[in-house]
């Protein structure tokens, strides 16, 4: 198995998930406390924007599997919903023509 592939199954299960976000928040938490960013956080906002974001971004990769997974769920649910559409419109048009065929000989 590729390595690729490797990662994406183990960030799907609940433990992977749930590591990730805890290291995310801990990479978060060790570049805010960095004292060598400290004339990098002056520049941005004192609100701390760019902690937000970089919290934001690590909650972000632990979610993306979760929705890559929902996702194709959402599009088979929805693929079978159209395609039973499809299905009854193609036969009731079908049903219109055999009535029609047999209403013309």
């Amino acid at each position: 198995m590729r390595l690729v592939n490797r990662l994406l199954h183990w960030t799907t299960l609940p433990a992977g998930r749930r590591v990730l976000a805890l290291l995310g928040t801990l990479l978060v938490i060790v570049l805010a406390c960095n004292p060598e960013m400290v004339p990098l956080l002056t520049m941005v906002d004192a609100l701390g924007l760019d902690v937000l974001a970089l919290l934001l971004g690590a909650q972000l990769v632990a979610l993306l599997p979760w929705l890559r997974e929902r996702g194709r769920q959402t599009a088979r649910i929805l693929g079978r919903l159209l395609a039973g559409g499809l299905a009854g419109a193609a036969g009731g048009y079908l049903r219109q023509l055999a009535r029609w065929s047999r209403s013309t000989r």
